[in-house]
C-alpha cells in the first residue's frame, strides 16, 4: 500500500476504510503521516476512527510526531488540547523536549498542558524538567509543579519550595507548599516553616490544617512553647490533630523533663474538658498514660465512676500505661461493678499488662 493509497482511503467517506487505513500506519509504523492524523483529528465525528487516530499517534514515540501533536494545544476545542496531552504522555522520551519548549511560551494556557503532559508521564526522571515551572509566572503552573515535586517524594527541591512558601501571598500556593513539605520536609524544614509562620496559632484554618500535618511529622524538641500555644488557642476545633500531634512529640522526644511533662498534662487535661467528641476524650485520657501523667492518677482513678463509655476506657488504659498501684486496685475493685462484658474485658487485659 503506497503513500497515495493510504491517504486516499483516509481521506474516504467510508469509516471502515479510514480504520483499515490506520492499521496498516499504525502497523507499519509509518510516522511521518502524523501531520496528516493530527489534521484528521481536528475534523473526524466517528467516534471509533477518532480513537484508532489517537491510538495510532500515541504508538508513534518519536520527536517528529510529538510536535505535529503539540499543535493541538493552540486548538479553541478542549477535547483536542486534553486528547494532545494524553498522546503526549504516552510518547514519553520523545516528548520530553517537545514539552520543555512549551513550558517556555507566552500562553499560560499552552505551558499548562505541556506541564500536564509532564505530570501524565508519572515518570520521576522527568522532575527536572516540572521543576522549570517553578519559576513560571502563572500560579496555577507553579502549585502544579510543586504538587508534582510533593507526589514524587523529590526531596532536592525542598529548599526551593521553602523559598516559594516565604514569599507567596497566594492562599492555594502556600497550602500547596506546606502540604509538599509534608512529604519532602525534614525537621530542619519545619524549624524554617515555624521562622516563616512564628504565631501557627494565629494561621487560618486554611493553613492550620496542613502546618499540623507538617508538625506532626517533625515536633523537634524546642517546639513545645509552640505546641502549648496551639493547644491553648486552637486545641477544641482541632482536636484530634493536636492530639497525634502532641502524642508524636512525646514519642519523638522520648525522655521528657519534669517541667515537659507536667506542662502537658496540664494541656491534655484542659483539652479533655473541653467541648469535644466522645473518642477525642478517650484520646486525651489515654494520653496522659502515655505521656506518663502521675500527677493527674486521682483524676484518672475518678474517671472509672464516670457515666461515659469512652471516660471509663481511657482511665482504664492511662491508668494501665502509668503503672498505678493504686490505680490498678481501684480497677480491681470497679470490676464487678463495669455494666457491659466489654468493659469487663479491656479492665482484665489493662490490669494484666500492668503486672508485666
Amino acid at each position: 500500500m503506497n503513500r497515495e493509497h493510504i491517504l486516499a482511503l483516509l481521506n474516504s467517506d467510508d469509516s471502515f476504510e479510514k480504520l483499515r487505513a490506520l492499521k496498516f500506519v499504525r502497523e507499519q509504523s509509518i510516522f511521518n503521516l502524523s501531520d496528516v492524523l493530527v489534521e484528521m483529528l481536528k475534523n473526524e465525528e466517528n467516534e471509533l476512527v477518532s480513537e484508532a487516530i489517537v491510538d495510532t499517534l500515541k504508538s508513534f514515540d518519536v520527536p517528529e510526531v510529538s510536535k505535529d501533536v503539540s499543535a493541538l494545544f493552540e486548538e479553541d476545542r478542549l477535547h483536542l488540547r486534553d486528547l494532545a496531552v494524553v498522546i503526549l504522555a504516552h510518547h514519553r522520551g520523545s516528548a520530553v523536549s517537545v514539552l520543555r519548549e512549551r513550558l517556555k511560551d507566552e500562553d499560560k494556557h499552552i505551558r499548562k498542558l505541556a506541564l500536564d503532559a509532564l505530570i501524565l508521564m508519572n515518570n520521576p526522571e522527568v522532575i527536572d524538567i516540572i521543576s522549570l515551572a517553578l519559576d513560571d509566572s502563572d500560579t496555577n503552573n507553579v502549585i502544579a509543579a510543586i504538587e508534582t515535586i510533593g507526589n514524587f517524594e523529590a526531596h532536592d527541591y525542598t529548599e526551593r519550595v521553602l523559598s516559594i512558601l516565604k514569599e507567596s501571598k497566594d492562599s492555594f500556593l502556600t497550602v500547596s507548599c506546606l502540604e509538599t513539605l509534608v512529604k519532602i520536609g525534614d525537621e530542619d524544614s519545619f524549624k524554617a516553616v515555624n521562622e516563616i509562620f512564628p504565631d501557627p496559632e494565629s494561621l487560618p484554618d486554611f493553613f492550620l490544617i496542613p502546618y499540623l500535618k507538617l508538625a506532626i511529622k517533625f515536633p523537634y524538641r524546642d517546639y513545645l512553647q509552640i505546641l502549648l500555644k496551639l493547644t491553648d488557642k486552637r486545641g477544641e476545633p482541632f482536636h484530634s490533630e493536636i492530639i497525634a500531634l502532641m502524642e508524636s512529640y512525646v514519642v519523638a522526644n522520648k525522655v521528657l523533663e519534669p517541667f515537659e511533662r507536667e506542662r502537658l498534662c496540664s494541656a491534655v487535661w484542659k483539652l479533655f474538658l473541653g467541648k469535644i467528641p466522645p473518642v477525642s476524650k478517650y484520646e486525651a485520657i489515654k494520653l496522659l498514660g502515655k505521656i506518663g501523667c502521675k500527677n493527674c492518677e486521682e483524676k484518672l482513678i475518678s474517671l472509672l465512676n464516670s457515666e461515659n463509655f469512652f471516660e471509663q476506657i481511657g482511665a482504664i488504659e492511662a491508668l494501665a500505661l502509668l503503672k498505678s498501684k493504686r490505680g490498678i486496685k481501684a480497677i480491681k475493685e470497679m470490676l464487678s461493678r463495669f455494666p457491659s462484658e466489654e468493659l469487663k474485658e479491656i479492665a482484665q487485659e489493662a490490669i494484666k499488662k500492668a503486672s508485666e
